[in-house]
């Protein structure tokens, strides 16, 4: 049972994937790999993420119910989607407690701290979506 199932997993694969090798030095690749399990991403879809970053519009290649098809895969894009904007906000109150003593009271402080109310408000929400 395991040599069939691997038999059409191989070939699903090879019909759905490309594979590409790429030389880097061996501190590189360490570091990107101590990177991805520092985040609990794979290297494969941070290189992926990536690739599609830098080339086509490849939302157009794949239907969105196939992203969204399983809660297992729609999970998985919250659970992105709710890295991202915590690393929004953690940027965010970074800028703000830079902001000089003098200026805490301008407006560019108030528009951070309203940015980082916001932010809270949505991870909150997203957070209780799932």
């Amino acid at each position: 049972m395991g040599k069939t199932s691997n038999k059409v997993k191989d070939k699903w694969n090879s019909t759905n994937y490309t594979q590409i090798k790429a030389a880097v030095r061996p501190e590189i690749a360490a570091a990107f790999k101590a990177a991805c399990q520092a985040d609990n991403v794979s290297m494969n879809s941070e290189l992926s993420r990536f690739m599609e970053s830098r080339g086509a519009d490849v939302s157009a290649l794949k239907p969105e119910k196939d992203l969204l098809a399983s809660r297992g895969r729609r999970g998985k894009l919250l659970g992105a989607l709710i890295e991202q904007l915590e690393r929004i906000k953690d940027a965010e109150e970074t800028y703000k407690e830079n902001i000089p003593e003098n200026l805490q009271g301008s407006v560019r402080y108030e528009n951070a701290e309203q940015a980082i109310e916001a932010l809270e408000e949505a991870l909150e929400a997203l957070y209780g979506a799932y």
